[in-house]
């Protein structure tokens, strides 16, 4: 069955119950991983500046896998899908207060800052509303860097300094969207680490 498949793949039981309300949900498993590939980078380039942990990490990871399972329901509000969808997903493995956070970190990967009113931050303490502004920046800078569905970002180096934040990717193809919104959505994420970023891909400083 496919359930043993994917228990033979993810011997993890977080992560194999992440895999599956993904599968469940139709998720574009190449985008997502992708995704997760951006945005851990991102966190490890930045590290000194968030000094957030292996824990933070995982979830980090987990709501980038599942930041757009919502899109089967309905693409213009997919962030409040996805977030309710990982609430009642029946994650295993994970308490409460986790659940709540990976389900924020999807529902944060668009527009839409967190606000101390919205259902669900509103729960968290001041420390947890810091992490999750955190890692949703992060999985909003790399949603960007996969604007277009194609990977065509085939990898990136993240490194702070103190007068910045440099990001360098390496491209494949016409990375010109990707670029363009990596920009935009870079904002964010500069504001809560105090310091700008700057986005350059192999043809030059965007």
């Amino acid at each position: 069955s496919r359930h043993i498949k994917t228990a033979e793949r993810y011997p993890d039981v977080r992560r194999r119950s992440v895999v599956e309300l993904g599968e469940r949900c139709s998720y574009h498993a190449d985008h997502a991983n992708q995704v997760a590939r951006l945005a851990l980078t991102l966190f490890d380039g930045t590290k000194d500046d968030h000094e957030l942990g292996a824990r933070e990490r995982e979830w980090l990871e987990f709501g980038a896998l599942l930041h757009d399972i919502g899109s089967h329901i309905n693409y213009e509000s997919h962030h409040k899908h996805s977030y309710y969808l990982i609430r009642h997903g029946e994650l295993r493995g994970f308490d409460p207060e986790e659940v709540e956070v990976i389900g924020l970190i999807a529902r944060y990967h668009r527009q839409a800052l967190p606000k101390k009113s919205h259902e669900g931050f509103n729960r968290l303490n001041g420390r947890l509303r810091r992490i999750v502004k955190i890692l949703g920046a992060l999985v909003r800078l790399a949603e960007g860097l996969d604007r277009s569905h194609t990977q065509v970002i085939r990898g990136l180096s993240a490194t702070s300094q103190r007068d910045g934040i440099k990001v360098r990717l390496k491209t494949a193809g016409d990375s010109e969207l990707e670029l363009w919104a990596a920009a935009r959505h870079a904002a964010p994420l500069a504001d809560l680490l105090g310091k700008p970023i700057a986005i350059e891909s192999a043809g030059g400083k965007q």
